[in-house]
Parts: C-alpha cells; sequence; structure tokens
C-alpha cells in the first residue's frame, strides 16, 4: 500500500510539473514576443528618424544641381 501510494504521488508531482512548465514556457515565449516586438518597433521609429533628414538632404542637393545646371 505504501509503494502505491508513493508511486501515485509522484505520478501527480510529475503531471504538476509538467504543467507548470506547460505555462512558464507560454509566459516565456509570451515575454520574448513582446521584447523582439518593441525592439522591432524602436529600432524602426530610429531607422525612420535617422532617414528622415538625410533624404531631405538629398533632394535639397539634388534641387541644387539641377539649378546649378541650368544656370551653367
Amino acid at each position: 500500500m505504501l509503494i502505491a501510494e508513493a508511486v501515485d504521488t509522484l505520478i501527480t508531482l510529475g503531471w504538476a510539473l509538467l504543467a507548470w512548465l506547460a505555462v512558464a514556457a507560454a509566459v516565456a515565449s509570451i515575454i520574448l514576443l513582446a521584447a523582439i516586438a518593441l525592439g522591432w518597433w524602436a529600432i524602426r521609429g530610429l531607422w525612420r528618424a535617422a532617414r528622415r533628414p538625410t533624404s531631405r538632404a538629398r533632394l535639397a542637393a539634388r534641387r541644387a544641381r539641377s539649378r546649378y545646371s541650368e544656370a551653367a
């Protein structure tokens, strides 16, 4: 009787451990995906902010070149 109860307890504890592992994996996945999404959003924002002045400067340089070639 005592051995059967010990085996039953081990099986129950095994299932409980498996459930905790599944919950922990789901929470870790959500946190990881949220961190990736937040990082992607931040990098995209920085990239767009960095490109705006550059593209404006390029546009101004093109306009200045076209004015110069028209004047020459």
